[in-house]
């Protein structure tokens, strides 16, 4: 059960009068009591910071305890992802924060073990996502952290995603590019200013952007069943394309996971991990999304990639990520033909 927040502040924080949020939103600010800390902080680490490696190991999301008596002196109320963690059994500040924040009637749930975790956003500042976790004890507040953790990391990932998104098109988008796109090839992407059409085939498209070298490509290929996509078939038909078109990039043998996800409204599979050409000696993170439309009797393979030395990939592979989540198909179209 979901909490329902009674906020002291909630008259503050309403319409424009709300401050921009600051920091980014990978970052989270715990609150949470120094003593509590040395039992909340390795189960919030294994939840939020997963790793994915580009190849260096590197963060995905980021925990950063801070102390609620600095709220206002360290902005802590401002930032873009902020958490406030503490059973309600406990006498120090963090906890009387929950309780001040909460009303009786949902601490009373919280006692009787009908809920612990809840989120709301935009408190105290725009594009901010407030987390708030609690138990009648300590036990109970980590019990009900990892039972709420997916859902927890699904908002984060959500609210992350929202941050970046606007970030990748504040400079402007290639309306021109995407209306090309939908008309040549009858499927778009939302194509950010910087990156352009760098290779074109019958099948095949790349749209690049430098600095660093990144790229999102589409295949497609028809009367492919979606049976045919296992794991095994979908790592080989990667190597394929991209060996073919990319000069001899392959998967790095043992570096990639493979998952299923919905992807532009169908069931796709997921690649994640190293490409490698040993001709060039170059390599990197990549992501590949391979799924088949049924109506169109039609496969797509879209993959993304990045070969950026000593530079942090990962935010750069979401940035490239959130342009290829942005995939439409034109339904138009392929009724015309």
């Amino acid at each position: 059960m979901r909490l329902f927040l009674l906020f002291l502040f909630l008259c503050i924080g309403c319409g424009d009068h709300l401050p921009e949020s600051l920091g980014p939103a990978r970052k989270i600010i715990v609150l949470a009591d120094s003593t509590d800390w040395q039992t909340l902080e390795d189960p919030l680490r294994e939840i939020f910071e997963t790793v994915i490696y580009t190849p260096q190991a590197e963060r995905v999301y980021e925990i950063a305890q801070g102390d609620v008596n600095f709220l206002k002196a360290h902005k802590h109320d401002q930032r873009k992802s902020l958490m406030v963690i503490a059973p309600l059994n406990a006498n120090h500040p963090t906890a009387q924060f929950v309780k001040e924040i909460l009303s009786p009637e949902v601490q009373q749930t919280i006692l009787d073990g009908r809920a612990g975790v809840t989120w709301k956003k935009d408190v105290w500042a725009k594009d901010q996502t407030l987390y708030i976790v609690s138990g009648k004890d300590m036990e109970t507040t980590v019990e009900n952290l990892f039972m709420e953790s997916d859902r927890l990391y699904s908002i984060l990932e959500d609210a992350v995603d929202h941050s970046v998104r606007e970030n990748v098109y504040s400079f402007g988008e290639r309306k021109d590019v995407t209306q090309e796109l939908a008309e040549t090839y009858g499927w778009n992407v939302r194509v950010p200013f910087g990156y352009r059409i760098l290779e074109t085939y019958p099948n095949f498209i790349v749209l690049a952007r430098d600095n660093p070298n990144r790229w999102l490509s589409v295949y497609w290929e028809d009367d492919v069943h979606p049976d045919q996509l296992t794991e095994d078939w979908v790592i080989q038909k990667r190597d394929d394309i991209m060996g073919r078109w990319f000069g001899g990039d392959r998967i790095v043998l043992g570096e990639v996971t493979v998952r299923q996800v919905e992807f532009a409204g169908k069931l796709a599979v997921v690649l994640q991990g190293l490409w490698e050409n040993e001709a060039e000696w170059k390599g990197g993170p990549f992501k590949s999304y391979a799924f088949v439309d049924v109506d169109l009797n039609r496969l797509f393979f879209l993959d993304i990639g990045l070969y950026a030395p000593n530079k942090k990939k990962a935010p750069i592979l979401r940035r490239i990520d959130l342009v290829a989540k942005s995939f439409t198909i034109n339904r138009a179209f392929f009724q015309d033909k």
